[in-house]
């Protein structure tokens, strides 16, 4: 009799669970833990947001640059650089291929929200080459009343993805995060080999040879300064470039292939468990030209090579980042 009231109880819970989502259709599903969205046809930008739900964000690399709104305090992780405790209404930017993570801290608020830029919405600006935080509360109204207006596919020709007035100050406001401590040794060649080598499966051993380190020191290290031990990184930048093919409108399994996953399944796993939701459903939001077959749609060059960022350097006029 308990048993058949415990089943009774858990059922009435998952009714009510359901009943409570159909009232925020916006809302991500359950299943899945952010929504991704290109508010504009490709031929006027390359824009897209994506919005977490609320609680902690996978460590993950985009391949394009990245402004995240944090709507709630939380602990944010970029690679390189030292973490902080961020409160809300502060905005982090994040160059290309960087690793982030955050962590909630406190009371779970909005999650966050990420608008990726690419190339020519950024051409002609000083861009930031360093993870920077951005605490003016006027930008971050700005930019919280800008990705309201993005929430639905916009469609317009001609109009401005994103108001260069808004970027510049961005920019101009913008704090550039601590330096991460380092091992004594550079790691940057282990970096641009992880980078260049994305379809392979790269021994630690190899890794460690190639400076000078032995594994568990190389693993230490790299972890300390990047935020995660060289084979996971390495995943996260194959899963970057799953992102941009993907948003190129290729099938799941021709991405898995390119991006040396064993199938279908294995990148399926790994995809959402980073992301948040699947690749298929990433490519039915957003993939360009989607539907067609891959035969005849060319698997676009890489983007993840990187930029002279491994040193310090002034901060440059952007002509074409990827």
């Amino acid at each position: 009799m308990a048993r058949m009231s415990e089943q009774i109880t858990m059922q009435t819970t998952l009714r009510i669970d359901g009943a409570r989502s159909s009232f925020a259709p916006d809302a991500p599903r359950m299943a899945e833990r952010c929504r991704v969205w290109r508010p504009f046809p490709e031929q006027v930008a390359h824009l897209l947001c994506l919005e977490d739900v609320p609680g902690d964000v996978a460590p993950r690399i985009h391949s394009h640059f990245g402004i995240a709104l944090l709507r709630a305090r939380a602990f944010v992780m970029v690679e390189s650089s030292r973490g902080l405790a961020a409160d809300r209404n502060q905005i982090l930017l994040t160059p290309r291929l960087h690793l982030c993570a955050a962590r909630a801290l406190g009371d779970l608020g909005p999650g966050l929200l990420t608008l990726l830029l690419g190339a020519s919405d950024l051409e002609g600006l000083v861009v930031p080459d360093r993870p920077a935080l951005v605490t003016d509360q006027e930008c971050a109204g700005q930019l919280a009343t800008l990705i309201g207006q993005l929430q639905r596919p916009v469609g317009l020709l001609g109009r401005e993805a994103i108001p260069r007035s808004l970027l510049e100050r961005l920019f101009a406001r913008s704090a550039p995060l601590e330096h991460a401590r380092s091992c004594g040794r550079s790691l940057a060649p282990v970096r641009r080999h992880l980078h260049a080598h994305l379809g392979e499966l790269i021994p630690t051993s190899a890794l460690a040879e190639m400076i000078g380190l032995t594994e568990s020191h190389l693993i230490r290290a790299f972890h300390r300064e990047f935020g995660l031990p060289p084979h996971a990184y390495h995943l996260r930048l194959r899963l970057a470039r799953a992102v941009e093919l993907l948003s190129y409108g290729l099938s799941v399994a021709t991405v898995a292939n390119e991006c040396g996953f064993a199938d279908q399944g294995h990148l399926s796993r790994k995809f959402k468990e980073v992301y948040g939701l699947t690749p298929g459903a990433w490519r039915n939001a957003v993939g360009v030209g989607r539907g067609g077959s891959d035969e005849r749609r060319p698997v676009p060059e890489s983007r993840m090579e990187l930029r002279p960022a491994d040193t310090d350097h002034p901060r440059q006029v952007l002509q074409k980042v990827c």
